[in-house]
């Protein structure tokens, strides 16, 4: 993105504070990219080593150094722990300044109180929210407003998870993407959860908001008149219609954060959501595909088959075929290899876990297909006599083989 430095340098320093990280600040006429009502204004750049901070009409000495450093440290934590969990460090910078991204700050942030984009570096918010976080350093308090958790998260949810499992609301065909809002939520929570931070709400504390979403998730399992239909597919919830359903599910990331293997849940999620193997919804009105592709998804992030939690608790219908699928996971059979005699070709190693060898009488450069149980095509081309199949990337469970008009099943193994 643009910038633009209209004057000589007015002030620029650097200073250390009992860490190796250093940080400066300039006074610079910054092109506002994401405050997209802005436009060039006169603002002071504090530039972190990954990071920097753009604070519309105030000068280096506004702010105090030592409180801007620790600020800087937590704002780069935060970004290394979404890059932790998510696997995405290789993001583009929706707004950038000395080839780093900008948190921009300004005193009319275009009505909103933040703004970002999806998969894409940046955000913005206004200066009350940066006051608020600054005082609440210099109070030996490190707690995070919740504004930044939320927005920075946009950066790191990309349009493409919503095809998952995300559906629609009220049966209509726009009303979707209330999983977004619950993730940006779940990970005010979460994120300073793994970092031993406290995170700030209108004077409520990380407890609070915990609390505040799981009490929702809560409300639903102990009342069974509820279930998928009557409770899931609202948009506001049935026993609190004032409130949104982007909370219950904030509150279902958070228990299962809590429940299922904390960091270790949430980089699974963020590994399978993203893994191809497991195949998009076919629309936003696909109830099953979603409730089976959760179910799915949770219990591999979890290494353990949650069908238990999903239909017993959640009260979710999960189709037959998604339960085979995660039981031949959790619970592979011995498949032997065919015999060579029989069909004429053999495939081996039978569990496989990196790749699968043929050997026989089939054709050079013969067209194959791997499909997982539901027939779906995961991977396809032409194998040579002696050339192997990468299955490397492929999730473990149970798959199909057809070469030559012949079909083998496969166990791809952890």
């Amino acid at each position: 993105m643009k910038y633009l430095i209209s004057f000589t340098l007015l002030f620029s320093f650097l200073f250390t504070i009992n860490t190796s990280a250093q940080i400066s600040a300039e006074e610079v006429v910054y092109d506002y990219q994401i405050a997209y009502c802005m436009g060039p204004e006169n603002s002071t750049a504090w530039i972190g080593e990954n990071l920097v901070i753009m604070i519309e009409a105030e000068t280096p000495q506004d702010r105090n150094i030592e409180t801007m450093q620790t600020m800087m440290n937590i704002f780069e934590d935060i970004i290394l722990k979404y890059q932790e969990f998510t696997g995405l460090t290789n993001l583009s910078n929706a707004a950038e300044y000395d080839g780093k991204p900008v948190i921009e700050v300004v005193l009319d942030n275009c009505g909103a109180g933040g703004l970002a984009n999806h998969g894409v570096m940046g955000m913005s918010t206004g200066t009350f929210f940066l006051d608020q976080f600054y005082d609440l350093i210099e109070q030996d308090n490190l707690a995070v407003p919740q504004v930044f958790l939320y927005e920075l998260n946009r950066n790191f949810w990309m349009p493409a998870f919503n095809n998952k499992f995300d559906w629609a609301m009220n049966d209509e065909a726009q009303n979707w993407g209330w999983w977004t809002v619950g993730m940006n939520n779940a990970q005010a929570y979460i994120i300073p959860k793994a970092l031993d931070l406290d995170l700030y709400y209108f004077g409520n504390n990380i407890n609070y908001w915990e609390e505040r979403m799981v009490n929702e998730l809560e409300s639903y399992l102990d009342d069974t008149q509820y279930d998928f239909d009557y409770g899931w597919r609202q948009s506001l919830m049935p026993w609190h219609n004032t409130e949104s359903i982007n909370d219950m599910m904030s509150g279902l990331l958070i228990y299962s954060y809590n429940n299922f293997g904390g960091e270790e849940w949430i980089s699974g999620f963020y590994e399978h959501i993203q893994n191809d193997t497991i195949i998009d919804r076919s629309g936003v009105f696909a109830y099953q595909e979603c409730r089976d592709n959760i179910y799915q998804i949770w219990s591999l992030a979890a290494d353990e088959d949650l069908i238990s939690f999903f239909e017993n608790d959640l009260r979710w219908i999960i189709s037959d075929e998604m339960k085979d699928e995660m039981d031949y996971y959790f619970n592979p059979p011995v498949v032997l290899n065919i015999e060579e005699s029989v069909t004429g070709i053999s495939v081996f190693p039978n569990p496989a876990q990196k790749y699968l060898q043929l050997s026989g009488n089939f054709k050079s450069n013969s067209f194959y297909e791997i499909v997982n149980l539901k027939g779906a095509k995961i991977l396809s081309g032409n194998i040579s006599v002696k050339e192997k199949i990468d299955i490397a990337n492929l999730l473990p469970g149970h798959y199909i083989l057809n070469v030559d008009s012949k079909s083998f099943n496969f166990i791809k193994s952890n």
